[in-house]
């Protein structure tokens, strides 16, 4: 095969082996999330080092891979050697039968075959089994690229908002808002938590004993059972007698 432009280096083992792919310092890069040792370069994550080594220069100027050897920049990133050498440099992330020791079992797949090398020298999962990263929710994968299995925000509980899928295939429900619980009364809540939206149990009603406020329950709604008398509820437009020994409801 002759040389030719190579695709950036897709490392998809970095975000599936344990790296933390989820933090303040990752970067979203097409359907990955790159680590923060790792940047972002056409839509794949790509070692830092084949990005500055081409910092400023033109396509075809002389470039340096450290532990990788001398190559030249195409595209904003530093090409060593060519796809079809079989060997791993630069930005390629196999070579023909070299998968650099990859397999399957690296993509979250079950078992280890399956895993091949494209022609632009980057990983091909299709052939793993319940692999994540193919764009399919297999095996216990919560979710895998775009396909949530039909679940939004909704279904784990918040109003609204747009799910995520981690590197890992795990739900992010980061960019999901408003639920029962978090302390601010929105949607269709009466009350959160603490939040009661300046309604008290005469507001509502209900006297209450003066020791014994109005609550929020598991549901968002107030209490009424908060608004008691001596542990009696009283009828709306009663009061209650905290003159005796035991509250009354009159």
């Amino acid at each position: 095969m002759g040389r030719s432009r190579l695709n950036t280096l897709v490392v998809w083992a970095a975000c599936v082996l344990g790296m933390s792919c989820v933090r303040s310092q990752s970067e979203v890069c097409g359907n990955f999330i790159c680590p923060d040792t790792l940047a972002c370069l056409n839509g794949t994550c790509v070692d830092r080092e084949v990005i500055t080594s081409c910092e400023g220069q033109a396509d075809g100027a002389t470039c340096n891979v450290q532990d990788q050897g001398s190559g030249t920049c195409s595209d904003g990133a530093c090409n060593v050697g060519y796809c079809g050498d079989g060997k791993i440099e630069g930005n390629k992330a196999c070579d023909g039968s070299n998968l650099n020791g990859e397999t399957c079992l690296d993509f979250g797949g079950s078992t280890p075959g399956g895993l091949t090398c494209t022609s632009t020298c980057s990983f091909d999962t299709s052939g793993c089994t319940d692999a994540c990263g193919d764009g399919k929710i297999e095996g216990t994968e919560q979710c895998d690229g775009s396909d949530f299995g039909g679940k939004s925000c909704t279904d784990y509980g918040y109003y609204g908002g747009t799910l995520a899928c981690t590197s890992t295939c795990t739900v992010n429900l980061g960019g999901c808002s408003g639920r029962c619980g978090d302390g601010i009364i929105n949607g269709f809540e009466q009350c959160d938590g603490s939040a009661l939206g300046g309604v008290t149990c005469t507001a509502l009603g209900y006297p209450g004993s003066g020791t014994a406020p109005l609550t929020c329950d598991m549901a968002c709604t107030y209490s009424s059972d908060s608004c008691t008398c001596g542990g009696a509820l009283c009828a709306k437009g009663t009061s209650c007698d905290l003159e005796g020994d035991i509250p009354t409801c009159e």
